[in-house]
């Protein structure tokens, strides 16, 4: 088999614009060696497991990493990427999850979570999430969205 048919190790990553009256939820991550985002902030969200939906995926990411129950409204944005330049390619699928309350945990692998004002949502997130929050049209387009509107 060559090299360019070649399977590569791909996953599925599901993340949540998670919302509340105008703010949105980051986690920073535990410190854990070898982690891309260790010590960091990002938005959450996580992994599909087999034979799961992806709405169903992030209600239970964010429900494990914060023990919030989010309503899914909508996709916002699906990419492909790989951390840091690293090989393993991910799917990343982008959701705009609200929270009806605002009482959020950091929980499983968390070390804090908080909310941020959409306009300030760059300045503490990894910087690939960071530029890709600014540089993908529909992600871009959702946070402009979210600060102009009233609460």
């Amino acid at each position: 088999m060559s090299e360019s048919s070649e399977k590569h190790d791909f996953r599925t990553v599901v993340k949540g614009l998670i919302t509340h009256r105008g703010e949105i939820l980051i986690g920073r991550k535990e410190e854990t060696e070898g982690h891309p985002i260790s010590g960091e902030w990002h938005l959450l969200g996580g992994h599909l497991e087999h034979g799961e939906q992806v709405e169903e995926a992030i209600e239970r990411e964010v429900e494990e990493e914060t023990g919030l129950e989010v309503d899914v409204h909508q996709t916002v944005d699906v990419m492909t990427f790989a951390w840091d330049g690293g090989e393993k390619d991910s799917l990343q699928i982008v959701f705009h999850c609200e929270a009806e309350e605002k009482d959020a945990e950091a929980l499983d692998d968390l070390a804090e979570v908080k909310w941020v004002e959409p306009g300030e949502l760059t300045d503490f997130v990894h910087s690939e999430e960071a530029e890709r929050l600014e540089n993908r049209e529909d992600q871009a387009q959702f946070l402009e969205k979210i600060e102009k509107a009233p609460f």
